[in-house]
C-alpha cells in the first residue's frame, strides 16, 4: 500500500546555505550560535565562514569535499557553513575517533581540505600525511600555540592557522560558487554491518526537501533557542542546526554532561526547542531528574533515533507542559527524518495495536511510502517500510553497498529501510529491524518483534540479542528501567504472546542503560556484557 505521491515541495530546490541566508536576513545581529557564555551573531558566523571558504577556494580546492574535524566547537558549526560556501560537501569527523579511522574516511570521501578545532589540531599532520589533503585550516589555533608547533606545510599541503585566517578583511567579497540542488551538501559515514563505514552522500535538494517539510510544522522564530546535543557526525544534529538557522534562531550547544541536566540549561539558555534521543529522556526518567513543570518555556520537544516509550513521553510532557512533543523517524539515507507524529497527552494509545511505543506517524509532505511483505510484494497492516521522494539519497559512496537496498516499483525507485512497522489509526508504529533476523533452534526469529513484546508487556525499554553459547544459540534480553520487574510474572505474560522458541532464555534487569556517543542505547556494550554473563554461567555449569 502506498501513501502519498512524491513531488517537489516549494523551497526544496535550494542550496543548503540559502537557508542560512534566510536567517541572516531575518536576524543579522542576533545570535546564531552559542557555546557556554560565548555567542556568535549571524553576521559574525557569515564572515568567518566566508573567510575560511576563501582560504579553501584560493588553495584550488573548490568542489572537493571538506572534512570538519571538530566536536561541539565553533569550527564544528561554522566549518559546515564554510564548506558549503566553498562549493563543497562537508564531511564531519569526530576527533575522538581513532586517527586511522578518520584518515580512512578522508580517503574514501576524497577530501581536499580539512578544518580542525584546537583540540584536534594535533591530528592534522597525521591526517594530511595519510590522505590527499591539500590545505588544512586551524582557525582557532595560533601558529605557536601548541607544544608541537603547527608547521606552515605538511608535504604538499598548506596549513593555515588563526594567524592567517584572522587577518582583517579575510573573505571579503567571497561568494559561493554556482551550484545546483543536485550537488552534495554533506557526506556522513554510518556504521556498516560488515564493519566498513558506509558513506551516505546527501544532496542540497535532499536537505532542502526536509527543511521545506519541517519548517512549516515547527514555525521557527528568531527568538527561538534550539538545544544542540548531537555530534555533527550524527545526522540528527542537522535537525537542530539548519532549521534554527533558516528561521534566524540560535543553536545552543550542550555537552554530554549538560544534556543530562536539561532543566538547568532550559532556564539558563531560555531554550524553546529541545531535541534528543529517547534514551537520554529515559535515563532522566529512571533517575526522576525532571520535576513537573521543570522544563517550562519549551514550546517544542523532538525525539528521534530510537523507539520512544509512551510513559517516557508522558513523563517529559509533565515536565514541559507549555509545549508539544514530536516523535520523528528517518534513516540517514532518507535525510534526517521522513515521518513525524505529534504527541498529545490526552490521546488514547491504550489500544494494544499501538504497543508501548509512541507511533512514528506518517510521511513528510512530498514523500511516498509502501509496506512490503516478506516475499517482497506490497502489504497492508504490517511490513518493511520502503520510501521514495525528494529526501531519498541517490546511493552510497561505494556503489557496491547499494545492493539489496533499493527496489523498483510502479516506475519509481524506492529505498528499503529494513525497519518493520505496523499501520495504526495514529500512523505507523515501529516494530524493529527486519535485518535483525536470527535462527534459534532452526526457527527464524525477528529480534525486533521480541523487543516489541518485551516493551509492551513490561512497559519499560528492552534490548534483545541472539548469542552463541555452548548449548547453541540463545536468545537473551535486558529490561532497562528504574524498578526491577517481576521476571517470573513477565515470563508468563510473554508466553501468552510469543511462541516458545521466541522466548528469551535469559532476562536481565539494568537500572541504567549504557549510552553511546550519539546518546542511543549502546547495544554493543550490552552484547559484550551478555556474552560475559553467559561465559560465567557456562563455567559454573557442571
Amino acid at each position: 500500500m502506498t501513501g502519498g505521491e512524491p513531488g517537489t515541495l516549494p523551497g526544496a530546490a535550494r542550496m543548503l546555505h540559502d537557508w542560512f541566508a534566510d536567517g541572516l536576513a531575518r536576524n543579522p545581529d542576533g545570535p546564531a550560535l552559542r557555546i557556554l557564555d560565548r555567542a556568535w551573531s549571524y553576521t559574525e558566523v557569515d564572515a568567518l565562514a566566508r573567510a575560511w571558504a576563501a582560504a579553501i577556494g584560493t588553495a584550488g580546492e573548490t568542489g572537493a569535499p571538506v572534512a570538519v574535524l571538530a566536536s561541539k566547537t565553533p569550527e564544528a558549526y561554522i566549518g559546515l557553513l564554510a564548506a558549503l560556501y566553498a562549493g563543497a560537501p562537508a564531511v564531519p569527523l569526530n576527533p575522538e575517533n581513532p586517527p586511522a579511522r578518520n584518515a580512512a574516511v578522508l580517503r574514501a570521501a576524497g577530501c581536499g581540505a580539512v578544518i580542525a578545532a584546537p583540540d584536534a589540531a594535533g591530528q592534522v599532520a597525521r591526517l594530511v600525511e595519510a590522505a590527499p589533503v591539500h590545505v588544512a585550516l586551524a582557525p582557532g589555533t595560533g601558529r605557536t600555540a601548541l607544544p608541537a608547533k603547527l608547521p606552515s606545510a605538511v608535504g604538499e599541503a598548506r596549513v593555515l592557522t588563526a594567524d592567517e585566517l584572522s587577518e582583517p578583511g579575510a573573505g571579503n567579497g567571497w561568494r559561493p560558487p554556482a551550484g545546483t540542488p543536485d550537488d552534495l551538501a554533506y557526506i556522513l559515514f554510518t556504521s556498516g554491518s560488515t564493519g566498513t563505514p558506509k558513506g551516505v552522500p546527501v544532496s542540497h535538494g535532499n536537505v532542502s526537501a526536509f527543511l521545506a517539510a519541517s519548517l512549516s510544522r515547527y514555525g521557527v522564530r528568531p527568538q527561538d533557542r534550539f538545544s544542540q546535543v548531537h555530534e555533527t557526525t550524527f545526522d540528527l544534529a542537522m535537525c537542530d542546526i539548519f532549521p534554527a538557522w533558516a528561521g534566524g534562531a540560535c543553536v545552543c550547544v550542550l555537552s554530554r554532561l549538560q544534556a543530562l541536566d536539561p532543566a538547568r540549561w532550559v532556564r539558563r539558555y531560555a531554550l524553546t526547542v529541545w531535541h534528543s534521543t529517547p534514551s537520554l529522556a529515559r535515563g532522566l526518567q529512571r533517575a526522576d531528574r525532571l520535576a513537573p513543570g521543570s522544563l517550562r518555556g519549551l514550546r517544542q520537544s523532538v525525539f528521534a533515533g530510537e523507539p520512544l516509550l509512551v510513559d517516557t513521553a508522558r513523563y517529559w510532557q509533565r515536565a514541559a507542559p507549555d509545549g508539544v512533543l514530536d516523535n520523528i523517524y528517518g534513516p540517514t539515507e532518507l535525510t534526517i527524518a521522513c515521518t513525524a507524529f505529534r504527541w498529545h497527552p490526552d490521546q488514547d494509545l491504550s489500544d494494544p495495536t499501538y504497543g508501548a511505543t509512541v507511533p512514528i506517524g506518517a510521511p513528510n509532505p512530498g514523500m511516498a511510502a509502501m509496506l512490503l511483505a516478506p516475499d517482497g510484494s506490497p502489504a497492508d497492516g504490517t511490513g518493511e517500510l520502503v520510501m521514495t521522494g525528494p529526501q531519498m539519497f541517490r546511493g552510497y559512496l561505494e556503489p557496491a553497498q547499494d545492493a539489496g537496498r533499493f527496489l523498483h516499483h510502479g516506475g519509481r525507485r524506492w529505498y528499503r529501510t529494513g525497519d518493520q512497522v505496523r499501520a495504526t489509526a495514529h500512523g505507523w508504529v515501529h516494530l524493529g529491524r527486519k535485518d535483525a533476523q536470527v535462527k534459534v533452534n532452526g526457527y527464524r526469529v525477528e529480534v525486533g518483534e521480541v523487543e516489541a513484546a518485551l516493551r509492551d508487556t513490561s512497559g519499560t525499554d528492552a534490548v534483545a540479542f541472539a548469542l552463541d553459547a555452548p548449548g547453541g544459540t540463545r536468545l537473551v534480553a535486558y529490561l532497562l528501567g528504574d524498578t526491577e520487574p517481576d521476571t517470573a510474572h513477565l515470563a508468563e505474560r510473554l508466553a501468552d504472546r510469543l511462541p516458545p522458541y521466541m522466548l528469551p532464555r535469559h532476562l536481565w534487569w539494568l537500572p541504567d542503560a549504557p549510552l553511546n556517543a550519539h546518546g542511543k542505547t549502546d547495544r554493543t556494550r550490552l552484547r559484550e556484557d551478555a556474552a560475559r554473563r553467559l561465559g560465567h554461567e557456562g563455567e559454573a555449569t557442571p
